[in-house]
């Protein structure tokens, strides 16, 4: 963001009407989001760094793996809870145990809900997500809907936060971009809320899927409306969040880190991503250490 435009000074950095034009919101290597190649180098030019950069506290150099996750993921999945309007005591649903996924278990157990249920396929994952205090539901062991329809009593849960995206696969390992919203739709309460963080895209030139190629999906949007349900969507404002989020890692209350699996060499990246890409066990979050 730049700090001075209505949407930044709103909070809403994400949406900064300035560092791209054409289009609201700018981003390091994101499609669409501006002229500014990825971040994962041993410079990085930032522009309106007075802005946009934080002074982390004193142990920053210790807990390097911890910090690092305000740049983007802990923010995100903190994000994800703030849309679906998370309050303590609630129960909460989260589809997708990928690191924002398991960014909002933390978050929603920091927050108080009583009840935090992950969804996902992958065991490595899941498991993590257990380490939290949340409930793991393994979508190949039983219709995860219907889980969480069994756990909250046939209710639905309270609140539910979106961690996929456009990207998600059924049990095949097909594609399906609508399957984790309609889910949502499903296991969530009449008038609860949904969080939705996990990335779509307006166009998907690549997809095997017609209506994906133009950034449309099929919605149970009938369903939607008859349970009084209402959603947020869009991508984090970092600066809204990662300040205070930093407190909590420096007075250890939350340690994100948790979720690294991997550190790694810059020249390693590409390996590094082409094992995240195929989800493969074991690979949960790669930290780059340019130098090392």
């Amino acid at each position: 963001g730049c700090g001075f435009c209505e949407n930044c000074e709103r909070g809403l950095s994400a949406f900064c009407l300035t560092t791209n034009p054409g289009m609201a919101g700018a981003a390091y290597g994101f499609a669409d989001m501006g002229p500014y190649a990825g971040g994962q180098a041993e410079l990085l030019r930032v522009p309106y760094g007075d802005y946009n950069c934080l002074v982390l506290p004193r142990d920053a150099e210790a807990k390097q793996n911890d910090y690092v996750m305000l740049a983007d993921i802990f923010p995100t999945g903190y994000h994800a809870t703030e849309l679906a309007g998370v309050r303590p005591g609630e129960s909460v649903v989260i589809y997708g145990a990928g690191p924002v996924g398991l960014m909002a278990a933390l978050s929603s157990v920091t927050k108080g809900a009583s009840q935090v249920m992950v969804v996902d396929t992958q065991k490595d994952r899941l498991a993590l997500a257990e380490k939290l205090g949340a409930i793991p539901i393994d979508n190949t062991e039983g219709d995860g809907v219907e889980q969480v329809m069994e756990l909250t009593g046939g209710k639905g849960a309270d609140r539910g936060c979106e961690c996929v995206g456009y990207q998600c696969c059924n049990l095949h390992r097909e594609e399906v971009p609508g399957l984790t919203m309609n889910n949502l739709v499903a296991s969530v309460k009449f008038t609860g809320r949904i969080g939705c963080v996990g990335v779509f895209v307006p166009q998907d030139p690549g997809s095997k899927d017609k209506l994906g190629r133009v950034g449309k999906m099929p919605f149970d949007f009938g369903m939607f409306w008859f349970k009084g349900q209402s959603m947020g969507t869009g991508q984090c404002n970092v600066k809204a969040y990662n300040r205070f989020l930093s407190r909590l890692i420096e007075k250890d209350k939350v340690r994100p880190s948790f979720i690294v699996s991997h550190e790694l060499p810059l020249d390693q990246a590409p390996m590094g991503y082409e094992n995240f890409d195929q989800r493969n066990d074991g690979w949960t979050k790669v930290v780059l250490k340019p130098g090392s």
